[in-house]
This record gives C-alpha cells, sequence and structure tokens, in this order.
C-alpha cells in the first residue's frame, strides 16, 4: 500500500481531502495542515517516517521539492478552480487582481481574456516577490487580490481583501492518479519510528531541539501539538534564551508567554544543539469554567495580520478615519459599542496601525480578570515589564468597583515607560459613570480619545461588502462550491436589524453557508435563517416543546434547533454542549 503523505495549505482543502480519504482503498493518506516553510518542515519529517511521496499544491508544493528527496505531487489548480473564485469575485465592487505562481496567473489570464474580465494577473517566482507586487497594486488603486495562501496572507498585512483559489475534488483525484504513476521509483521503505522518538513523544513535556542558528531541528509529539502553527523561531524570548545557552553552555531557565499561555522553559546544551524543556504554568492565568471550556483572561498577540474593517456607509467612514487619526497618538483610546460589533477588530486596527517591530498585543478580558490575577500582575510589574506593547482593556465595565481602583492607580502611577491604552465598553459607560457604578476618574483619564462604534442596523448599506467579505474568508475554511449569494437574497439579509450585529452576521452567514446545496445562497435558505432568529427573539425564556412523536432524525433536528436557538445561533456554544462540530450541526439540520 502506497503511505502518502498530504501536506494542505487551508483548511477547506483539509477538509475534502478526509472525505476523498475516506473513497481511496490503495493509498495510506495522512494529512496535515501546513502552508510554505511550515509545509517545508512537516515534509521533512515525514521523508524520515518512512512516507513514500507527499502531496502538496502550489508555492509549497515546489518548496518542499527542493527539501526533500522523495516525490511530490503537486494539485494542479484547474481551469474550474479558477473559474469558480472569478465568479465569487464578481460580487466585490474594488478593483481585483491575480497575483500568483505561474501555475495559477496562466490558466487564469486566458479564462479572463475568454471571459473579458477585466482583472489583472501577475506571476511571481519566489515567495518574497509577494508583498512588493500586492504593495504597488494598493498604491494603484487595487483593493482585492485573488491567489494562493501566501498571496492571502500577505494580502491581509497590507489591509486588502485576500480571495483564495481553493481546489476541487477533480484537481486532488489527478493528483493521485499521478502519484500512483510515480510510485513505482520506490521499493524500499524507510526504518519505523526510532525507539528514543517514541519515549519523546510519550512524555508530558513539549521537547524542542534547537540548532545554533535558532532553526528547529526537531520537535516531540507534545511540542509540535502545542506549537505546530507558529514560528518558535521568530520568537525574541525564544532567540535570546537559546543565544545565552550557547555562550555560556549552561542550562537557562525563564517564563515566556506563547501561545496565550505562560511557559517555564528549561536549555540543556548538547553538541551543536539546544534541548528545550517546556512546561505550562498557570501563573497569571484566570481559568474561567465554562461547560468544558477553560478561558483565559490573558491573551497575547506578538504578530497580528490586519484584518480591514469594511463598510462604505458614512457612519463606518467616520470610525475608519477616526482609527487612523488616533493611531498616529499613543493616547488612550475608549472604544464603544454594543455587543458583536466589532470593537475588538477596532482596537487590533489600532495596534496594527501603531506598531513598530517587536510590541506586543495585550488582551485583559476585564469579565474575566479576578481581582487576586490583578493583585499578581501588580506585583510581579506585569505593567511595566509591557510596557513598549499596547494593552487593550476588553469589557473594562465588567470590572468591579475594588478592580477599577486599582486599575486607576496603575494608569496614574506610571513611571517613565508610559504605557497605551486601547479600552472597551457597551454604550451605557458615561450612564455608569453619572450614577456612580464606574469610576469617573478612570473613565476620564482613559476615554481622552474616544470612537464609537453604530449598530449595524443603523448601516445598512454595509452589510453588502461584509456578506462578500464573510463568504470569501468562508471558502477556502471549508471547501465547499458556495461563491455568492443571489440579490433577493441579500435583500432579505439587509432589511434585518441584526440585534447582535455584525458578529450575528457572520455566524448566519457560515450557517447559510454549510447549508447551502449550491453555488449561491438563495433567498428561501436565508427567510428559513431569519425566521429562526425573529423566533428566538419572541422567547421568552420558556421552555420550547419538543415533539417526540415523530422519527429520531425529526427529533434530533427539534433538539438541535432548540439548542442552537438557546445559544444565540453560536454556532461554536451549541456545538460544544451537543459534543459534536460545527459541521456536523449544520448537516444534521438540512
Amino acid at each position: 500500500m502506497i503511505k502518502a503523505l498530504v501536506i494542505v495549505p487551508y483548511e477547506g482543502l483539509f477538509e475534502m481531502m478526509k472525505e476523498i480519504k475516506q473513497e481511496v482503498e490503495d493509498i495510506q493518506l495522512q494529512i496535515e495542515l501546513g502552508n510554505l516553510h511550515e509545509g517545508v518542515a512537516i515534509a521533512k519529517d515525514a521523508e524520515n517516517n518512512g512516507y513514500h511521496v507527499i502531496i502538496s499544491r502550489g508555492g509549497t508544493a515546489s518548496m518542499i521539492q527542493e527539501a526533500v528527496s522523495i516525490p511530490v505531487i503537486d494539485i494542479q489548480v484547474s481551469g474550474y478552480d479558477v473559474l469558480r473564485i472569478l465568479t465569487l469575485v464578481k460580487g466585490f465592487s474594488g478593483k481585483a487582481a491575480i497575483v500568483g505562481f505561474s501555475n495559477i496567473t496562466q490558466g487564469a489570464a486566458t479564462i479572463c481574456k475568454l471571459l473579458d474580465l477585466d482583472i489583472r494577473t501577475l506571476t511571481i517566482t519566489k515567495d518574497i516577490e509577494v508583498k512588493e507586487k500586492l504593495t504597488s497594486l494598493k498604491k494603484l488603486g487595487y483593493e482585492v487580490v485573488i491567489g494562493d495562501v501566501v498571496t492571502v496572507q500577505a494580502a491581509k498585512q497590507l489591509g486588502l481583501t485576500g480571495v483564495l483559489i481553493t481546489s476541487g475534488k477533480e484537481a486532488i483525484m489527478d493528483a493521485l492518479e499521478e502519484m500512483r504513476r510515480t510510485y513505482h521509483i520506490f521499493s524500499r521503505l524507510q526504518q519505523d519510528v526510532s525507539l528514543f522518538q517514541a519515549i519523546l513523544d510519550c512524555n508530558e513535556q513539549a521537547i524542542g531541539v534547537f540548532n545554533r542558528e535558532e532553526k528547529i531541528v526537531y520537535g516531540n509529539e507534545r511540542f509540535n501539538k502545542e506549537f505546530h502553527w507558529m514560528k518558535l523561531e521568530n520568537s525574541a524570548d525564544i532567540k535570546k534564551l537559546i543565544q545565552e545557552t550557547a555562550l555560556t553552555r549552561e542550562k537557562q531557565t525563564k517564563t515566556v508567554h506563547i501561545n496565550h499561555s505562560f511557559w517555564k522553559i528549561t536549555t540543556c546544551p548538547k553538541e551543536d544543539d539546544i534541548v528545550l524543556f517546556f512546561e505550562k504554568t498557570l501563573s497569571n492565568q484566570a481559568i474561567v469554567q465554562d461547560g468544558d471550556v477553560n478561558l483565559n483572561a490573558i491573551e497575547f498577540h506578538t504578530a497580528a495580520s490586519y484584518i480591514p474593517i469594511s463598510g462604505k456607509s458614512e457612519l463606518i467612514q467616520k470610525v475608519l478615519k477616526q482609527i487612523d487619526q488616533y493611531s498616529k497618538s499613543e493616547e488612550p483610546v475608549w472604544i464603544s459599542g454594543e455587543e458583536g460589533n466589532g470593537k475588538e477588530l477596532a482596537a487590533h486596527s489600532i495596534y496594527f496601525k501603531r506598531k513598530t517591530i517587536n510590541e506586543p498585543f495585550i488582551v485583559l478580558h476585564c469579565d474575566l480578570l479576578s481581582a487576586e490575577q490583578l493583585k499578581d500582575l501588580l506585583n510581579e510589574d506585569f505593567f511595566q515589564k509591557y510596557a513598549n506593547g499596547v494593552i487593550y482593556l476588553k469589557n473594562i465595565d465588567k470590572l468591579n468597583s475594588y478592580m477599577q481602583k486599582e486599575l486607576y492607580h496603575i494608569v496614574k502611577n506610571e513611571n517613565d515607560k508610559k504605557l497605551q491604552w486601547l479600552v472597551s465598553s457597551e454604550d451605557n459607560i458615561e450612564e455608569k459613570v453619572k450614577s456612580g457604578t464606574f469610576h469617573r476618574e478612570l473613565y476620564n483619564t482613559l476615554a481622552q480619545l474616544k470612537i464609537h462604534i453604530p449598530p449595524l442596523r443603523e448601516r445598512s448599506e454595509d452589510i453588502e461588502d461584509l456578506v462578500h467579505v464573510f463568504i470569501s474568508e468562508l471558502h477556502p475554511k471549508y471547501g465547499n462550491g458556495v461563491v455568492g449569494i443571489r440579490l433577493d437574497a441579500l435583500e432579505e439579509i439587509t432589511n434585518y436589524d441584526w440585534p447582535g450585529n455584525v458578529e450575528q452576521l457572520k455566524q448566519v452567514i457560515e450557517q447559510l453557508f454549510l447549508q447551502s446545496h449550491s453555488y449561491y445562497i438563495e433567498k428561501e435558505e436565508v427567510r428559513t435563517a431569519i425566521n429562526r432568529l425573529e423566533q428566538q427573539e419572541k422567547k421568552n425564556g420558556a421552555l420550547t416543546h419538543i415533539d417526540i412523536s415523530g422519527t429520531l432524525e425529526e427529533i434530533e433536528k427539534q433538539v438541535i434547533t432548540k439548542v442552537l436557538e438557546e445559544e444565540g445561533l453560536n454556532q461554536s456554544k451549541a456545538a460544544k454542549r451537543l459534543g459534536i462540530n460545527r459541521s456536523t450541526l449544520w448537516r444534521k439540520l438540512k
């Protein structure tokens, strides 16, 4: 049997490969998520673990082929794939361009000419060329960029809308057939994973081995599970720790914040490599039980992609102008608005525009932060330690009076290192200040600059752009065939009040995306979803009767619908409560 590793650059292709995996009997398929350099690292490990062939896509496949000696099969981008994405992009109002390697741009350029589409195509030979190309396009007024994962990621960093060209099932089946033809060149299997590696994988500690150039050469199972998606090599704290160990040739111990958690790291020098042992610690973390979910009161972001706020209304344009204006200052900014309306997105935007090199973005969830934890932060000089960063106090109006006073002392007693504060609250914060339920001096100090994000019902002209942005983001995530929405369906969405604002709209679009049976979201599908929302609004909290006289499937659908409504159409909470994933949830509702 052929042992093949599939390295896919986006989640939608991952899900599609899992389905195809069930259809093939002569191939042992292992599927991993990884793009470009991440994919190369995964491929190198695969070569040492007995795989006969690797399947990947686009630029990732090209880079893997240069790094390994086993065959690499490229999932070609077909004309059908390009046509599907071009159809999706027709719904965008801005100028569009296609940027990518030749395996994408050659076919795309031909199709654009045949269909007489005014979409520019630019070909790159290396991933480092992408940013320069996109910067030039942005100066020329382009707003939408189509391409592979590297193009989409770079587009988001520059504030452009990136649309990923996804691969269809036809292209995947062609790649599997090519793999079968290629397999005959391999006659020997590589040795099994060594006993020592098995022992390391059983270890509760995350263990990583780095060379003197701070590049990772090995990670055990726990290490890969915790850090596989991120570049530990880019962490300034990790680099410094490795350098100190290499210089002194002595063990070092340090606590570092990685992946929203604090880790106690012990280093051990071994010849030309440095071994790092990672132990997770709960220091400075407030754990709040929400069902079976642990929520952390502190989030660290050291590298954030810029996600543009979509909308053409005068109200949202005013918000965007304020973001640009306040980003030029280091004064505190207070962001107010209803729940689900993008306050954190505005805070991220300000951070992104202010960011220089290594400034972290630290989110303190005030609704989760305990008084005891706040004391711990003070005792450890937490705020001064990260004075070069941006601290975002999310839902500050949820702090109790004692914590408000403590926070006020922190803000007023800053030393030479002036902290950058971003704050968010609900609309009624000034009423709380007048009534004395919120600390007046704290508000006056942090609300020097104010941004109010109006509710979605007051700027319905923004909904069309938001819908198209959400669809373009969902396409690579789930990999199905939806490319747009019918005009009459869009009208139904635009006419709804959306009491849960942008977040609620996003959840419903994801629901419709997963439920749709065609390339376009239809009016009746939207009407059904909105009816469900309207029914939820009318509920007074009483339990809805479930008819148990029907079939098991009908009863199951009633239960799922009920739980979904009780969770305010939050599919993550509903799926967690039911013990299923989100895709299964919506599939059962079809």
